[in-house]
């Protein structure tokens, strides 16, 4: 995989200009801000959830159906978009789940009110499916329109909207709270998708056909329903030469999205427990989150100049050693915000680099579900971390042991990806996307 990385990405910061000269910042733009809403609503419910146990008088860990429902209905949007590509376009898919999540957000400030955990949790699960369809339909349509060398630096620029979105709401959420309250949050939420929907409507492309690396010319079959659908399922991400790659792509994101979303569903009640009040809790997940911007920033100089796949054996390293700092570092808050931003840019650059690597392994007919179905055992992973962190937090663990043994899965990610990075077949798809879907259509047609 090394060296065919290399000759994907170029090197050093060359690379990454190279691969931003030329790029469509109208489609990038507008992908990136509906990940970034994405992301806002993601980290609305985690930084409200320290307020809504106050007002509705239970416990924090009593909000674990809500948090698992909506991690599930994700999930189902995740496992739904390669289906939904081939029926929808990914651009109508793309808007379709935008609507969905605004939708689900409004309905969620309408029912706060009754203080019902049934009705809140039913509703977050609806929104999940919205939340899950936007990511692989926004980094799948942004990459359609760019050549191969530049779809590792736009899949990365597009993800990173989700650690923007959960930075907003960090850096916003004490003050939202305090002017808009908890109801105001998701009316907020549920509003700012609305007029992105409109101008995505009007604005963005649809993707074009897929092309063969030899021609300008559609690729073989790229019109023909019955082939699309086909290599939209996910026997396809098992063809020869595929097949560890994608075992071991699923592995690292399962164990990355567990230390994910237990952070960013409980850091803002973790810090309670650590002397923080309701109304401080979300800097925690500002921290959090600003640092999943900067460890972004970092992944994209470290896959230009070593390759995606060398750059996660990496990243979660930072992570692990982060999430130990903080369990160690008693209540000096300085030094604990310092460690939740290095845990941020640990596993959130570990989270955005999984779909970069899912971007650069499938050919484009597949991309779709290949994005998909790896988010989507990475948000199973988001369910089991979160509920898992819930009995702990019920069983009374302290908050410093809870990041601390979040720390295991992340460094069993980084040997998956260093077992990923020496697969030797894996540098046809990391290091030549078009070579890769010459292949995959061979097999196919076989």
């Amino acid at each position: 995989m090394r060296d065919g990385e290399r000759m994907a990405t170029g090197s050093g910061r060359g690379g990454v200009l190279a691969s931003l000269r030329g790029m469509r910042f109208d489609v990038v733009g507008l992908a990136f801000l509906a990940v970034l809403l994405d992301g806002f609503d993601s980290a609305s419910l985690s930084f409200v959830l320290p307020s809504l146990a106050e007002q509705w008088g239970v416990t924090s860990a009593d909000f674990t159906p809500t948090v698992v429902l909506t991690n599930i209905g994700v999930v189902l949007g995740y496992l739904a978009s390669g289906t939904l590509a081939v029926r929808l376009g990914l651009r109508r898919m793309l808007i379709a789940g935008t609507l969905l999540f605004a939708a689900g957000s409004l309905v969620t400030a309408l029912v706060l009110p009754a203080q019902s955990l049934t009705a809140l949790s039913a509703v977050r699960l609806v929104t999940g499916l919205g939340l899950g369809v936007v990511l692989p339909g926004a980094v799948s349509l942004a990459t359609a329109h760019h050549p191969d060398r530049q779809r590792q630096s736009v899949s990365v620029t597009v993800t990173l909207g989700l650690a923007f979105g959960g930075t907003v709401a960090g850096v916003f959420g004490s003050s939202m709270l305090a002017s808009v309250g908890t109801t105001g949050v998701f009316w907020i939420g549920g509003a700012l998708p609305l007029p992105l929907a409109a101008l995505m409507a009007r604005r963005l492309p649809a993707a074009p056909a897929p092309v063969a690396s030899d021609s300008t010319a559609p690729a073989p079959g790229a019109d023909d329903p019955a082939t699309a659908a086909r290599e939209a399922r996910v026997g396809a991400l098992f063809a020869p030469g595929l097949r560890a790659a994608t075992l071991l792509l699923w592995t690292f994101a399962f164990l990355v999205f567990i230390a994910s979303y237990t952070l960013q569903s409980w850091v803002p009640t973790l810090l309670t427990g650590y002397g923080f009040s309701a109304s401080q809790a979300p800097i925690g997940l500002a921290f959090l989150s600003f640092g999943g911007v900067i460890g972004g920033i970092v992944l994209l100089l470290l896959a230009a100049r070593k390759g995606i796949a060398f750059a996660l054996m990496v990243m979660p390293a930072i992570g692990a050693v982060s999430m130990v700092a903080a369990s160690t570092v008693g209540t000096d808050p300085t030094a604990l915000l310092l460690a939740l931003a290095g845990s941020g840019a640990g596993v959130t650059a570990s989270q955005i680099g999984q779909l970069t690597l899912a971007v650069a392994m499938y050919p484009s007919a597949t991309r779709t579900a290949g994005v998909g179905w790896a988010a989507a055992l990475g948000r199973v992973g988001s369910i089991v971390g979160p509920a898992a962190a819930s009995v702990l937090l019920a069983l009374s663990l302290p908050g410093d042991d809870i990041v601390l043994l979040t720390a295991i899965p992340v460094v069993v990610a980084a040997v998956s990806a260093a077992v990923l990075w020496r697969l030797p077949h894996a540098a046809d798809r990391t290091g030549g996307t078009e070579d890769a879907e010459r292949k995959q259509r061979e097999v196919t047609a076989r």
